[in-house]
């Protein structure tokens, strides 16, 4: 099984004519189904920004854009929703991914959101170290996905033991 999901991940890192923001949210949604309770079905992720930020919401949207009618992996269908962080704070999606905009103020979201089981993810590992986000995925040059420990126990999440294996935990 754990050689099944390491072909698996490894075969987002093989070269592909999709734009690597797309194989980021395959990533992710990959990275879900390794949750001790991974969702199925459809299930929306926000896409947050903060709030009176064009450059932020752009991003976000093109972002959103990538999903088109929706990002299906294994049983998993997602569906963005641009946010913004404020949003994301008041009436989370069970998975939150951060535009490099939203970032700066990761810290007071996931103090927020703590314990709610909330899935923040980036895709700036440095995120990762800070605890701002309990997973960043890379795609480019290689897959890497970094998970911090302390920030997924903070929002009340535990992986499968087999995913730990694949991942570099901080």
């Amino acid at each position: 099984m754990v050689m099944g999901l390491m072909v698996a991940l490894a075969g987002l890192a093989m070269p592909a004519q999709a734009e690597t923001g797309a194989r980021d949210l395959q990533l992710i949604a990959r990275t879900m189904g390794f949750l001790a309770r991974p969702p199925s079905g459809t299930v929306e992720i926000g896409i947050v920004h903060p709030a009176g930020s064009d450059p932020g919401r752009t991003e976000a949207e093109r972002i959103a854009a990538i999903f088109g009618s929706g990002l299906v992996v294994g049983a998993l269908t997602l569906h963005p929703r641009v946010m913004t962080i404020e949003d994301a704070a008041r009436a989370p999606v069970p998975v939150l991914l951060l535009t490099n905009a939203a970032l700066p103020q990761a810290t007071s979201l996931a103090t927020a959101l703590a314990g709610k089981g909330v899935l923040t993810v980036s895709t700036d590992p440095a995120s990762v170290d800070a605890r701002q986000v309990v997973v960043a995925v890379r795609s480019q040059p290689r897959v890497e996905i970094f998970v911090s420990r302390a920030a997924a126990l903070a929002a009340g999440l535990e992986f499968s033991s087999a995913f730990r294996m694949l991942i570099q935990e901080r």
